[in-house]
């Protein structure tokens, strides 16, 4: 787990994790493969619990009249807006399927000024981003300065065109989008195993009824999340 020095994130909550990778380390983390190749991975037990966490704990660079504003890429049903307790939810999405969702692509979304939002985030929308270095871009640029970037997105899992779907990332793949700007700097990165085991069993295009047996054309039992959080500097 890659943590920075700051408020973000308490000294319970880095001792848990780090807890965690060292059992991750001490069971899977010492087969051959991951010694060889994956000395520096890091393994987040439950992304969303630290994301609410992260962003219950940012409330508290805010004085008690003003109320932070937080964008949520592709937020289509408003299905997040029950983590931002404390904050002005918005929604963003090219195919908006509730009220009060604004009409956009993250790759290219003009309508948004620079410097509009106290936290930019997403859940699994990157990987159906046809730009993701533009999509990045836009992020910086309609974030405030201090504000926080944070996005998890797929590093395994079975093909879900919805309605498109292009990419697959690493932890440095994904912090790489950001970092690159040098407008960003990494306050936690890592891979998120909650439903790494899960059976998530996948369909032929165009037939949702079509229900492949597992592990084949697209049934999968690994399950890998990759998450990025970072703040504007």
């Amino acid at each position: 787990m890659i943590f920075s020095d700051g408020p973000f994130i308490s000294r319970l909550r880095k001792r848990r994790v780090r807890l965690f990778e060292r059992l991750f380390f001490w069971t899977l983390g010492r087969l051959e493969y991951y010694r060889t190749w994956s000395p520096g991975l890091h393994v987040i037990p439950d992304a969303e619990k630290e994301i609410r966490r992260i962003l219950e704990r940012n409330l508290e660079n805010f004085g008690s009249g003003e109320t932070p504003v937080l964008l949520d890429v592709g937020g289509r049903k408003k299905e997040r807006e029950h983590l931002t307790t404390g904050y002005r939810y918005v929604a963003l999405d090219i195919e908006p399927q509730a009220e009060d969702v604004l009409v956009g692509d993250i790759c290219e979304c003009p309508q948004i000024a620079d410097n509009s939002f106290d936290v930019v985030m997403s859940f699994d929308v990157f990987e159906h981003v046809e730009r993701p270095w533009d999509a990045a871009e836009e992020a910086i640029r309609i974030l405030k300065p201090g504000g926080l970037m944070i996005h998890r997105t797929l590093f395994a899992y079975r093909y879900h065109p919805c309605p498109i779907d292009y990419w697959r990332y690493t932890s440095d793949g994904l912090e790489y989008l950001f970092n690159r700007t040098g407008r960003m700097e990494t306050l936690l990165k890592g891979y998120d195993l909650k439903i790494r085991r899960f059976d998530k069993r996948g369909m032929f295009p165009g037939d949702i009824d079509s229900k492949p047996p597992l592990d084949y054309l697209g049934g999968f039992r690994e399950n890998w999340r990759t998450v990025y959080i970072g703040r504007k500097k």
